[in-house]
């Protein structure tokens, strides 16, 4: 009896064994396709969301397609961006498996993997049949047994009912029963198929995940790490390396850079057979390019073509790859992709403003220091014209060895800043190139936060204007010009007048210097010239370059003598700046330098420049004696000595003397001689001015026109006088009629218009 239940218990444990190997690899058929699955799905998802083919099949779905925002979303949205300053963060982008989905695929197969287990394993573990009913199959198998077998196993159970029953007969039939299990081996009844099929519904699966784990160990690693919701990242053939500048300036051409290395096409073939054979051929990576989304802060994605650029200097199997993009101002986050690779960061990309003037209203202005041959302001530094448009940095009416000082603010920290003068030549610009000695390009003083700089440089008589160049710490260039003009003063001579000939007192408060007095002294340039006589010089003269000396220019012009008969020089000259820089000894116009005059103003009084006097000049002298007073050459004094300089105007009065002039005539034998002056004989004289600039060879200024005088005898000149001073009192006469005449209109007006008496109630 032990030997057939040790025969049965074996067959049992056998059958339990081969349920086992057949749940465990129908088992490890599902779970392992169902891995191979989710992995796959995580590599497809991983190399396919994100990219403009998912987003087009996204797009075009009735389900995600985005929808433009109603009129009232964005009003909602602008009120909450300018009043509040909220903007809501960018639509989230799936650039990668979502952890929804690894979490999902994770727990999914757990949860298959707790089924399968219960319904492939445990269950058929529990099912296993009995003890019975194997020895009834056994009994169907072996015919022999008939039912002994059976009835021998359940009647020797201890908790069997054998009560009435024939122990004899029971040993009987448990003997036939274990002499015919000794006769069969009841273990050739188990059924061995299932582990055939076992092997066979298992091995595809365990063939393939073995195969894949030989050819691609990493990304085979890879994935099943991810399946255990680790973070990794799945290997690429192509790795993509941002290098892109973060920050660029407003309002420029951005440029996305990646660097790229592993399987990308390239171009060296191409290259080769260019460089050796002339193969004008484009390179692989021309139709091999990537895609670059860009994201801009608040505004909706953009797709830009990523393409190839050049391979990377000093560094084999690395290529750039690029992307232009259009001038913006907004901040904006970028990805790429190419082929099989793809960023796992996303890139920034901040604008920041360019280095520019400040938007203060004084950021950048320009005064005119003016030059040192005009004098100094009683601090000892030079004199400073603000001239029109100096708050914009523009000057106008510069002068010749001033300088121009430039004050700058910015809006921001520069690096350097650089001011370069602008020279005209002919139609022509051209910077000016200084010499080893000019410095005035680096500022003279940049302030501590490098917010503000000063200029100083010289002017040039070609100067037009200047430009200044900023560059700050991140080497952002003002490419919008910072550019002012600057005008030159016409480089002229003094402007030299000569004023009318007055026998006025220069007294204001004497009788004959008063307003109504002045008609009866003005001559104009009718003063007669008698023999021995004088030429009253009045004049006065101007040049925003100071004056600095003048003469007296003149000549005699013989009477009765032919132009052409005169020495050749006297043909050709007829005006003194023709021959202000001959020898002295060939000059046609002779020179009689004026002498500078200093005054005490206190002593003599305020000077007069329609006279050319001082008013005290004439003080205490006979009339005789008053036309011997010379004021030869005074500079006039600043009315702001403070803030201008002085001797930018000067005058004088000077009487010039006749007798002793000399004039040239014809010999009558083909020569020259010198004679003295005679009566009919005219004087032509200028004056001649000259400013302060110290260059050599700068012409004199003129007066406009000349003063000629013919010399006639005393009683000529006395009955001129006689005939002016009658003319004078009937216009005196004339006057003081038409004044008693108005007088008399304005009586007869008020009479005829006196005011009526009101009327009584």
């Amino acid at each position: 009896m032990n030997l057939l239940l040790e025969q049965l218990r074996h067959w049992r444990r056998t059958e339990r064994l081969i349920r086992a190997v057949w749940g465990g690899a129908r088992l490890v058929a599902i779970l392992g396709t169902v891995l191979a699955l989710a992995c796959f799905a995580d590599w497809t998802a991983d190399r396919y969301l994100g990219s403009e083919t998912w987003r087009r099949v996204l797009n075009a779905t009735w389900v995600f397609a985005p929808t433009a925002p109603t009129a009232e979303e964005r009003w909602f949205s602008d009120h909450m961006r300018l009043a509040h300053g909220f903007r809501p963060p960018p639509a989230a982008v799936i650039d990668d498996t979502p952890g929804w989905m690894h979490a999902g695929m994770t727990v999914g197969q757990l949860a298959l993997a707790l089924g399968l287990t219960y319904w492939l394993l445990v269950r058929p573990w529990l099912r296993t049949p009995p003890i019975d009913d194997l020895a009834q199959h056994a009994e169907k198998a072996i015919p022999a047994f008939g039912h002994r077998l059976v009835t021998a196993i359940q009647l020797n159970r201890p908790a069997a009912r054998t009560q009435g029953m024939s122990p004899a007969l029971i040993a009987a039939v448990t003997r036939e029963a274990g002499q015919l299990a000794a006769a069969h081996n009841l273990l050739r009844l188990v059924d061995y198929r299932r582990l055939g099929f076992a092997l066979l519904v298992a091995s595809p699966v365990l063939i393939g995940w073995t195969v894949f784990g030989l050819a691609k160990p990493a990304l085979a690693g890879v994935l099943l790490r991810r399946q255990l919701l680790v973070s990794a990242e799945i290997p690429r053939g192509i790795q993509l390396k941002n290098v892109s500048e973060e920050v660029w300036p407003i309002g420029a051409e951005v440029e996305v850079r990646y660097e790229v290395t592993g399987a990308y096409p390239r171009p060296w073939f191409t290259d080769r057979l260019r460089a050796e054979h002339g193969f004008a051929l484009p390179p692989p990576t021309a139709g091999f390019s990537g895609r670059l989304r860009v994201e801009p802060d608040g505004q909706p994605a953009e797709a830009y073509d990523l393409v190839y650029e050049k391979e990377v200097p000093d560094k084999p199997g690395a290529a750039y790859f690029v992307t232009k993009l259009p001038p913006s101002s907004i901040n904006f986050g970028f990805s790429a992709r190419l082929d099989s690779g793809r960023t796992r960061e996303t890139g920034r990309v901040r604008f920041e403003g360019r280095p520019q003037l400040s938007p203060d209203g004084d950021a950048l202005t320009a005064e005119l220091w003016l030059p040192k041959f005009l004098g100094t302001q009683p601090d000892g530094w030079p004199f400073v014209r603000r001239t029109d448009g100096w708050v914009r940095g523009d000057v106008s009416d510069a002068l010749p060895l001033a300088q121009i000082r430039v004050d700058a603010k910015f809006n921001k920290p520069v690096r350097s800043a650089r001011l370069v003068p602008i020279l005209r030549e002919g139609a022509r610009e051209r910077d000016f190139v200084p010499s080893a000695g000019d410095n005035f390009q680096l500022p003279r003083d940049i302030d501590t936060d490098r917010r503000s700089a000063v200029w100083l440089f010289p002017t040039n008589e070609k100067l037009i204007g200047y430009r200044i160049e900023l560059t700050d710490d991140r080497g952002f260039t003002n490419e919008v010009p910072i550019r002012r003009t600057v005008r030159m003063l016409e480089d002229r001579p003094p402007a030299v007048a000569l004023l009318p000939e007055s026998t006025r007192h220069p007294d204001p408060e004497n009788y004959h210097g008063t307003s109504t007095a002045k008609l009866a002294h003005e001559w104009g340039d009718r003063f007669p010239l008698a023999e021995g006589g004088r030429v009253m010089v009045v004049y006065s003269a101007r040049s925003e370059q100071g004056v600095g000396r003048a003469a007296v220019a003149y000549r005699v012009i013989p009477k009765g003598v032919a132009p052409d008969a005169m020495p050749p020089e006297w043909q050709q000259v007829q005006h003194p700046r023709q021959d202000w820089n001959w020898p002295e000894n060939k000059k046609v116009f002779r020179r009689l330098p004026l002498k500078p005059v200093t005054a005490n103003l206190a002593a003599v009084g305020n000077y007069v420049p329609d006279l050319g006097l001082f008013e005290k000049s004439w003080q205490g002298l006979s009339k005789f004696d008053q036309f011997k007073v010379n004021v030869e050459f005074y500079s006039q004094p600043s009315p702001n000595p403070e803030a201008e300089p002085a001797g930018l105007e000067a005058g004088g009065r000077y009487m010039f003397e006749i007798d002793g002039l000399q004039k040239t005539v014809p010999d009558g034998s083909g020569g020259f001689t010198t004679a003295k002056l005679e009566v009919g004989d005219t004087v032509e004289l200028y004056v001649e001015a000259f400013d302060k600039n110290p260059t050599p060879g700068r012409a004199p200024g003129y007066s406009q026109e000349a003063r000629r005088k013919i010399v006639v005898t005393g009683e000529e000149a006395g009955v001129a006088i006689k005939m002016r001073d009658e003319q004078n009192r009937q216009l005196q006469l004339q006057d003081k009629l038409r004044e008693l005449a108005a007088d008399q209109a304005d009586l007869f007006r008020q009479t005829t218009n006196a005011p009526k008496e009101p009327e009584k109630k």
